[in-house]
């Protein structure tokens, strides 16, 4: 039972992680169709400069640096990059994103070296007992934190903000006709996935360790996570997430730690090819 206990806790935490990513790709697919899988690279260096830079800096002060770098990183890389592509052609944009990662990844490497490197959690490493689970202080850190982004975002899409977000992707054209500045709107969708990912490299560096290849690790599970729940739909985008990263952790558990990766993309090729639309997802019916 402790072990049973231990493994949900865990498989929580690490879901929480995913679903960060996850997040920031629904904020964006769901106003815009894009994918931005650059996500995890920029998690990747917010973790960097949060833990390997400005070691004379309050890790507070490192940290939101880090999610400022990640912000800048998403909004310039919509409007010096991708936006032109997008218009013509969505996929070719993708996948550029995809390339972007690398040279982040690259760039990373080239300055700080290719050796993973350990990151002190900002929250110690003391544990807290509550019944017959043990948690670290920096797995409440991370669940808190996720929820409370996660209560953000819920905030912002059911406003009079997320009804018009909505609306755009539905009809792109006749939102910009009805006067909704839709260029200002897709930009602050890309600050608001920044924030996100640089929440998820922060949180997740002291549990992996620092690499450069750690980002697009964290942009392929999240992505399989987002496209179990469904990616048209944040909240589903979230719970696939989270219930990949439970099935992850159960079966590292139970079964074996070397296999979790053959999991992870078994799921992937399962639900496309029984639901693409995801387990949460609503399939659409076209009018012929």
């Amino acid at each position: 039972m402790e072990t049973f206990v231990l493994l949900v806790a865990g498989g929580l935490v690490t879901g929480a992680i995913y679903a960060l990513i996850s997040a920031g790709y629904a904020v964006l697919y769901t106003a815009t169709g894009f994918v931005n899988f650059a996500l995890g690279a920029q998690a990747m260096v917010a973790g960097y400069l949060t833990y390997a830079a400005f070691d004379s800096l309050p890790i507070v002060v490192r940290a939101l640096i880090a999610l400022v770098v990640s912000v800048l990183i998403s909004m310039l890389s919509w409007v010096l990059i991708y936006r032109k592509v997008a218009e013509k052609d969505m996929l070719a944009a993708v996948i550029m994103s995809f390339g972007f990662s690398i040279v982040l990844a690259e760039i990373v490497q080239l300055i700080a070296g290719g050796i993973p490197l350990p990151a002190r959690s900002p929250f110690g490493s003391a544990t807290q007992q509550v019944g017959l689970l043990s948690i670290s202080n920096h797995s409440i850190a991370v669940l808190v934190t996720s929820l409370v982004l996660f209560g953000v975002l819920a905030l912002i899409f059911s406003s009079r903000g997320g009804t018009t977000i909505r609306a755009m992707f539905q009809d792109k054209e006749m939102a910009e006709t009805l006067g909704v500045p839709t260029n200002r709107v897709v930009i602050g969708l890309f600050a608001l996935s920044g924030v996100f990912a640089g929440a998820a490299g922060i949180l997740t560096a002291p549990i992996l360790s620092l690499s450069p290849q750690m980002g697009t690790r964290l942009a392929l599970i999240a992505f399989v996570g987002a496209i179990l729940g469904g990616l048209g739909r944040i909240s589903s985008a979230i719970i696939g997430a989270v219930i990949l990263g439970l099935l992850e952790t159960f079966f590292a558990g139970y079964v074996s730690q070397d296999w979790r990766a053959t999991l992870v993309f078994g799921v992937f090729i399962l639900v496309l090819v029984v639901r693409p639309v995801g387990i949460l997802g609503r399939s659409e019916k076209v009018k012929v």
